[in-house]
């Protein structure tokens, strides 16, 4: 998290905390007022009250730095249960209990003691744009063909044909990764040596790749002891360093964890979604359970939160009305409650959920917890939704996302535009060179396309090789643009079997919906492709849009 970024999510945690202190005597008193019910032989219903009361009050006051008034709400709560369960105290008892009723939360009007687990908040989570290179390679020839090919790929590279130059450079500023030659003859230095001793200076490692004409075991060993992620022979099969060098970096630059909390304390709903924000998620929070249905459709979390004991209705009720959508199943759904029964606990999760989660929860356990679930759930979607050669959406997953998109632009009035594109002449690369060739141009532009296109954008392999984009809020100029500044970089590729070089072209077709589209997107953005095909190829070419 940068300090800016970072200041702004302490400034709003200590908000927060301060207002849940400002509404904190207004609970309090409601407690002491449901206390009158002991003297007496109070009602299921009274004891259920002031029973909840205490049960959020064990699980708020933890998370805004009480734990002494947390601690004592949640002895209190257990004294509780137990009569609720049937076995009532003596009348001494419960004069006694009242009386710890009425003197809770004096101390906590003080100025509070910090909660020594609540500083979990400040996770790292890397920037957006993570493009700059670093090429050290004395050899001109291969360095200008690398340089060109990630220049296509939209990445901001600097050459330097010595490593001590290199070296000045990391220092001033670091890069996103290197691609480092092995040996260096000039300088009589070698490469792994040099990237080494950088790596010592740096808390986290360098990414970096090592390109060499040697294929040895020393040579890759030094590599891996330098901190290599991958390692390539020359000559080299250029597009498969940048699927290194690309699967490396969508490590930080996939799209933010999506987390939906269902909670009906606002306050503690809310701190929960500064910290996974701080953390880089995007998080929605529902305090009305019976808005979860919405929520659901309209925001599509990987992650689910629920508390236990909500308005209305149970948690693992909840989970389960989730868990009957099928298309839901995949997603993680983890209880975050004070619920301290570790057979109610056991219970909840046989029905819908997975883990269990205790409050109070500090935000370093909360944001870990919720990393490793939403990372299981992308990699479960991901394995069921994505082609296994381009990482990219099934034909099935693209076209159902086509309708998600045009009817979000609809209910927003904003421009949403869907792109068919298509490898030019593909068969003749594949009778010529082969399928596996073909398969490494099929990726090359799958890389591209990830690298052009924004995170909010949709990409897919339709068939073959031909693909979907689909872009939201994007008018149809727009696309165009786009589309052809993606054709003209593909073009510019160039692809090597053994001595033989040669480049493929696209085309594609462009549709564009300005309101209630009224005709199948994907079909019109077919028919604009073939019209591209039947204008020469290696062309975009629009829709008319005027139905749209």
């Amino acid at each position: 998290m940068n300090p800016t970024k970072k200041a702004q999510v302490l400034e709003k945690l200590e908000k927060l905390k301060q207002e849940y202190r400002a509404h904190l005597p207004g609970e309090l008193d409601a407690i002491r007022s449901e206390t009158q019910c002991l003297g007496e032989s109070p009602s299921q219903t009274k004891l259920t009250s002031l029973h909840r009361r205490l049960h959020k009050l064990a699980g708020s006051a933890g998370s805004f730095g009480l734990s002494e008034l947390s601690a004592r709400a949640r002895a209190l709560e257990l004294i509780l249960q137990d009569w609720m369960d049937g076995k009532p105290p003596a009348y001494a008892e419960r004069q006694a209990l009242a009386e710890d009723l009425n003197k809770l939360g004096a101390s906590s009007l003080v100025t509070p003691k910090v909660h020594a687990r609540g500083s979990g908040h400040t996770a790292v989570h890397p920037g957006k744009h993570r493009n700059l290179v670093y090429l050290i390679e004395d050899d001109a020839s291969v360095a200008r063909e690398l340089r060109l090919a990630l220049d296509n790929f939209g990445y901001q590279v600097r050459h330097f044909p010595r490593l001590d130059l290199a070296e000045e450079a990391i220092l001033a500023k670091r890069p996103d990764f290197l691609i480092v030659d092995i040996m260096f003859a000039e300088e009589n230095r070698q490469g792994p040596e040099s990237i080494a001793r950088l790596q010592a200076l740096h808390e986290d490692p360098l990414s970096v790749v090592f390109v060499s004409s040697r294929n040895d075991f020393d040579a890759h060993l030094a590599a891996v002891r330098a901190g290599a992620v991958g390692y390539f022979v020359k000559p080299l099969d250029i597009p498969e360093v940048i699927d290194c060098l690309e699967s490396h970096l969508n490590l930080y630059q996939a799209a933010p964890y999506r987390v939906l909390i269902v909670d009906d304390d606002a306050l503690l709903a809310e701190r929960y979604k500064l910290v996974l924000e701080g953390a880089g998620m995007l998080v929605e929070a529902v305090t009305d359970p019976r808005l979860v249905l919405e929520a659901m459709n309209d925001f599509h979390p990987e992650v689910v939160l629920l508390d236990l004991n909500l308005p209305g209705c149970r948690g693992y009720e909840l989970a389960q009305l989730i868990r009957l959508n099928p298309d839901w199943l995949r997603v993680a759904i983890a209880y975050l409650s004070s619920e301290q029964d570790e057979m109610q606990q056991v219970q909840a999760i046989r029905h819908g959920g997975e883990d269990f989660l205790t409050k109070p929860i500090s935000d370093l356990r909360l944001v870990s917890a919720v990393s490793v679930r939403a990372a299981r759930s992308r990699q479960l979607s991901d394995a069921i939704d994505r082609d296994s050669l381009t990482g990219l959406l099934k034909h099935a997953r693209i076209k159902e996302q086509v309708n998600i998109e045009l009817e979000r632009a609809a209910r927003q009035g904003k421009p949403v535009s869907v792109a068919m594109i298509d490898l030019d002449h593909f068969k003749d690369v594949n009778d010529t060179y082969g399928h596996a060739v073909g398969d490494r141009v099929i990726r090359a532009l799958s890389q591209l396309m990830r690298q052009r296109l924004r995170k909010t954008d949709s990409i897919g392999r339709y068939g073959g090789e031909e693909f979907v984009a689909i872009l939201p809020d994007c008018d149809q100029q727009s696309a165009c643009e786009l589309l052809n500044a993606i054709r003209e970089s593909f073009a510019a590729l160039n692809f090597s079997v053994g001595d033989k070089v040669f480049s493929v072209t696209l085309s594609a077709g462009v549709a564009t919906s300005s309101g209630a589209w009224k005709t199948n997107m994907l079909e019109a953005a077919d028919q604009a492709l073939y019209r591209a095909k039947d204008s020469g190829r290696n062309r975009v070419d629009a829709a008319d849009n005027s139905a749209g």
